[in-house]
């Protein structure tokens, strides 16, 4: 019987060599780039508040700002406030989402925290202006797979469209939105409810598992390659 030409097979067990330790190259690069991203979020949380045009300005020149400090006085508009369906401390529950205006006319859609679901007629509304303290949110992600479209007529929210919300606040022609949600931080209000949550990035960083499964499957294929080659050698 006719012994298989052995180059096919050095051909492909190379190509496929190749491709495993590119990916797990990749995996390293992005390795380093979450690694890079948890390190700046980590700086923006431990840096000192700015003001919303600073956190903005920012923004424009492509920085990252997500989790980014922010101190602002400003005047809620609660007729304009919205809620999102949430769990509050393992039960049902509400996200409390309020509009506010600015002491320097900006507009931003703020996160003021969860009510329980018995709750949601019955949280705090602080009238006139306030200092707000919290920190900057982007929610990018836009849609989940098994989330509603919004309904902003029936003031029906189930995921986080910043554009949407802003346009459904009835702001005054004057008011200069801001493309992002102000997180309010625990402990820098008094009222019971909304209550706060703690900001976080739930960012995972598996990326060097992954590598390594790759160089590993790379570093298999060569040792029952090179034992079948030397199998058809003899």
């Amino acid at each position: 019987m006719k012994k298989p030409r052995i180059w096919p097979i050095l051909l492909a067990t190379l190509v496929a060599f190749a491709i495993l330790c590119a990916l797990g190259i990749w995996q390293l690069q992005r390795l380093q780039w979450k690694q890079g991203l948890l390190a700046q979020l980590a700086a923006n949380e431990a840096a000192v508040p700015v003001d919303l045009a600073t956190a903005e300005s920012f923004l424009s020149i492509g920085n990252t700002i997500e989790f980014m400090k922010v101190k602002f006085a400003a005047t809620y508009k609660h007729g304009a406030g919205k809620t999102m369906i949430a769990t509050f401390e393992g039960g049902p529950g509400w996200t409390i989402i309020t509009p506010a205006i600015g002491s320097d006319g900006r507009a931003v859609i703020v996160d003021r925290g969860r009510v329980p679901g018995q709750r949601l007629e019955s949280y705090d509304k602080p009238k006139g202006e306030v200092e707000i303290t919290g920190v900057v949110r982007l929610h990018n992600s836009g849609q989940g797979f098994f989330d509603p479209e919004n309904d902003p007529v029936k003031n029906a929210w189930y995921w986080w469209d910043i554009a949407a919300m802003l346009k459904a606040s009835d702001l005054p022609a004057s008011a200069k939105p801001v493309p992002f949600v102000v997180q309010i931080l625990p402990g820098t209000v008094t009222a019971e409810f909304p209550k706060p949550a703690e900001p976080k990035a739930n960012l995972s960083n598996n990326h060097l598992g992954y590598a390594l499964t790759w160089f590993g499957l790379a570093t298999a294929l060569l040792a029952v390659a090179g034992i079948y080659i030397r199998g058809l050698t003899k």
